[in-house]
C-alpha cells in the first residue's frame, strides 16, 4: 500500500479570471471522475471455496495430482504452523461469457498464482506481491485472471509470509475480485487526473523558470522548488515510481487484517517531496512577506519548526531503510506535523494582513483555498494513517489549486515591482519637472508677500477693533463685580438682621420662661386671701409678650431675603405640615441646635426631638408616595 505522507499547503495571491476557470474545471472533472462508479451487474464472478494447506516442502506437481493433501478451510493463517501456505480458489463465472476480473489474495507479501491457461491448454503461473521485484504494478498483489464462462475455476496459490522475526499471531485471510471494466476506469481516471496535475504544473513551472532566470527573484526560486516537490509528490502519491523501479523493498509489515506494507523508492521519493514543498512554501512565504524584518519573533518560530520537520523525516528513512517499517508506526504524527506547520503559516500569514504589511491581504487570499485542500489532506491522514484509496481527488486539486495560486501571487509581486520602478521614473522625471517649476514658485512668492502685507494691515485692523471691544468686556465686567459686590453686602445685612431677630425672640422666649416660673411659684405660695402682689409681675410679662407672632413675622422675611421661595417650596413639596412644623422645619434649615430651637418655641429639648421625629416621618411619607421633594441636607446636622 502506499505510503500516506501529506503534501505541504502553498499561499498564493488572488488569480486571475483564467485561473479560476482553469481550476473550475479541473475540480468539476476530478470531482466528476471521483463518484463515478461502474455499473453494477449481478453477473459477476464470485468466490464459491476456500481450502488452505501448510507448505511442507510441497512440489506443484504434488499439490496438483496427489489427491491425499486435503485443504482445509479457514478464515486465517498461522505463522507460528507455517510461513509458506497453498491455497486452493474455486471461482465461479455465472455469465455465459468470458469474463476478465483482477485477483488479490491477502496477505500480499509474495504470492504465486497456479492458474489454467485455456487459449494455451496449459497451466501458468505468476508471482505477485509488494516484495516481489518482479511485480511492477502501481498497486502490487493482483494479476488478471480470465474466467470461462458459466464455469467454475480453480486457481492455487502459494502464499510466502517471509521470515521475518515478529509475525501476528494470526493473519486474516481475504480474497478480492473486482472486475476488469472498474480497475481500468480506476486507473484510467487516477492516470487523466496525474496528467492533468502534471500538465498545469509544468505550464505554470515554463513560465515561471523563465521569470526566474529574468528577475533572480527569490520567491520566484522558492516557488519552482515548490512545483517540483509537487510533480514528485503527484507522482509518488499515485505510486507511479513503482512502474520505474519495482525493487528494492527496504523494509517490510504484516498486518492481522492481511495487508503489507512495504517501503521502496516510491516511499523515499514521497518523503522528498513533502520536504521540498514545505521548504519552498517556507521559504517563500519568508521572502514574500519579509517576515525576518517585520515578524522576527513568527520567522524565527517558523524556520526552527521547518528544521524540526526536516530532522524528524530524515530519522524516520534511516530506520525505514535499516530494516524495519517505520513509517506505519510515525504516519499519523508526520501528517499532524505537516498540520501544524500548515496552520502555523496560516497564522503567520493573518498577522502579516492584521499589521498591514505589502502584499498581505493579496498572499492571504491566496491561501484559503489551496490552504483548505492540503490541511485536508493531512486531517485525513492522522485520522486513517496508512491508505489512500478513498482519497482521490483532493491531493490533485490541492496541488493545481497551490500552483494555480501561487503562479497569480508571483505574477502580481513582480507586476507590484514594474509599477515600482515605473513610478522610480516617474519620480525622476517629476523632480525635473519640479526644479523648473521651483522659478514659477519665486513668482508666486513674490506675488503672495504682497497679498500677505495687505492682510497683515488688515489683521491690525482688526486686531485694534478686538481691543477695544476687550476692554469694553472689561469695563462690563467691573459694572458687573460691582452689583454683585452690593448684592453680597445686601446679603450680610439680611443675615445679621435675621441673626437679630432670632437674638430677639430668643429673648422674649426667655421672658415667658421667667412667666411660668412665677406662675408656678404662685400656685405653692398662693392663699384664700386673693392673689398675691406678683401678679402685677405677671401681668407686665405677659404684655411684654403680646407682640410674639409679630417677631415670627419679622423672622420669616428676613429668612426668605437670605432664602428666597424656601416656605413656598416646602409648602409645594409637603402640602400637609403645619405651620409650626414649617417654622420648625426652618430653625433645622439654618441649623440651629436641639436646646436653641427649645429657647425659641418656649419648650424643653425632648420635645424639639420627639417634633423632629414626627417632622422626618411626615417628610419620609410623602416621598414614598411619590413627592418629588426631599428634605435639606442641612437637616441632619441640626440634631
Amino acid at each position: 500500500m502506499p505510503d500516506a505522507t501529506p503534501l505541504p499547503t502553498a499561499a498564493t495571491s488572488f488569480p486571475s479570471k483564467k485561473y479560476w476557470g482553469l481550476l473550475l474545471v479541473l475540480w468539476g472533472w476530478l470531482a466528476g471522475g471521483a463518484v463515478a462508479q461502474p455499473a453494477s451487474s449481478t453477473q459477476v464472478p464470485t468466490l464459491v471455496q476456500v481450502g488452505t494447506l501448510p507448505d511442507r516442502g510441497y512440489s506443484w506437481e504434488q499439490i496438483r495430482t496427489d489427491t491425499t493433501l486435503a485443504f482445509a478451510p479457514a478464515d486465517s493463517l498461522r505463522p507460528a504452523q507455517a510461513r509458506r501456505y497453498w491455497l486452493q480458489l474455486a471461482l465461479r463465472n455465472p455469465s455465459a461469457y468470458t469474463q476478465t476480473t483482477e485477483l488479490t489474495v491477502l496477505p500480499n507479501l509474495d504470492n504465486t498464482f497456479y492458474y489454467f491457461d485455456e487459449d494455451a491448454h496449459a497451466w501458468r503461473t505468476r508471482r505477485a506481491g509488494v516484495v516481489v521485484p518482479t511485480d511492477s504494478q502501481r498497486v502490487k498483489g493482483g494479476f488478471l485472471l480470465h474466467l470461462p464462462g458459466r464455469r467454475t475455476t480453480t486457481v492455487y496459490v502459494r502464499l510466502d509470509l517471509g521470515q521475518q522475526a515478529h509475525l501476528p499471531a494470526a493473519v486474516r485471510l481475504r480474497v478480492l475480485l473486482k472486475p476488469l471494466a472498474e480497475v481500468q476506469q480506476a486507473n484510467e481516471f487516477l492516470s487523466t487526473a496525474w496528467a492533468v496535475s502534471l500538465a498545469v504544473l509544468g505550464l505554470l513551472l515554463l513560465t515561471n523558470v523563465p521569470t526566474y532566470v529574468r528577475y533572480r527573484d527569490r520567491p520566484t526560486l522558492y516557488y519552482i522548488c515548490l512545483q517540483v516537490g509537487a510533480v514528485l509528490y503527484a507522482t509518488a502519491y499515485r505510486n507511479y515510481f513503482r512502474l520505474l523501479w519495482p525493487a528494492p523493498s527496504f523494509s517490510r509489515l504484516l498486518l492481522p487484517t492481511g495487508y503489507s506494507y512495504a517501503y521502496t523508492i516510491n516511499n523515499i521519493f514521497m518523503h522528498l517531496s513533502v520536504v521540498l514543498m514545505l521548504l519552498g512554501f517556507v521559504q517563500m512565504t519568508r521572502a514574500y512577506l519579509a517576515t525576518a524584518a517585520h515578524l522576527p519573533r513568527l520567522d524565527a518560530a517558523m524556520r526552527r519548526a521547518l528544521g524540526g520537520y526536516v530532522a524528524f523525516t530524515v530519522v524516520v528513512a534511516a530506520v525505514n531503510l535499516s530494516g524495519f517499517l517505520l513509517n506505519y508506526y510515525t504516519i499519523r504524527f508526520d501528517n499532524a506535523l505537516v498540520f501544524g506547520l500548515l496552520g502555523m503559516l496560516l497564522l503567520i500569514t493573518v498577522v502579516a494582513y492584521q499589521r498591514q504589511l505589502p502584499l498581505a491581504r493579496t498572499y492571504l487570499l491566496a491561501n484559503v483555498l489551496p490552504l483548505l485542500c492540503v490541511m485536508s489532506v493531512a486531517a485525513y491522514h492522522v485520522a486513517m494513517g496508512f491508505g489512500n484509496d478513498r482519497l482521490q481527488v483532493l491531493p490533485d486539486v490541492a496541488i493545481v489549486a497551490h500552483a494555480l495560486f501561487f503562479s497569480a501571487a508571483l505574477s502580481v509581486r513582480l507586476q507590484l515591482a514594474q509599477r515600482t520602478l515605473l513610478a522610480t521614473e516617474r519620480e525622476a522625471a517629476a523632480l525635473a519637472l519640479d526644479i523648473r517649476q521651483q522659478e514659477l514658485r519665486h513668482r508666486e512668492i513674490v506675488l503672495k508677500n504682497s497679498h500677505i502685507q495687505t492682510a497683515l494691515l488688515a489683521m491690525r485692523q482688526r486686531q485694534q477693533a478686538h481691543d477695544e471691544q476687550a476692554q469694553q468686556l472689561s469695563h462690563d465686567h467691573q459694572q458687573q463685580q460691582a452689583a454683585n459686590l452690593d448684592l453680597q453686602q445686601q446679603l450680610e445685612a439680611n443675615q445679621r438682621e435675621l441673626a437679630s431677630t432670632t437674638l430677639y425672640v430668643q429673648q422674649k422666649n426667655a421672658l415667658l420662661a421667667d412667666l411660668r416660673q412665677q406662675l408656678s411659684q404662685l400656685r405653692t405660695q398662693g392663699s384664700a386671701s386673693g392673689p398675691p402682689q406678683e401678679l402685677a409681675g405677671v401681668q407686665s410679662l405677659l404684655q411684654s409678650s403680646l407682640y410674639l407672632d409679630e417677631d415670627w413675622g419679622k423672622f420669616k422675611l428676613h429668612f426668605e431675603q437670605v432664602h428666597p421661595r424656601f416656605f413656598e417650596d416646602l409648602q409645594a413639596n409637603y402640602p400637609t405640615l403645619t405651620k409650626h412644623e414649617q417654622r420648625l422645619y426652618s430653625y433645622f434649615h439654618i441649623n440651629l441646635s436641639t436646646k436653641e430651637i427649645a429657647a425659641l418655641l418656649n419648650i424643653d429639648p425632648a420635645s424639639v426631638r420627639r417634633a423632629k421625629t414626627r417632622l422626618y416621618k411626615k417628610i419620609a411619607a410623602a416621598e414614598a408616595a411619590g413627592r418629588p421633594g426631599s428634605a435639606p441636607e442641612e437637616s441632619a446636622a441640626a440634631g
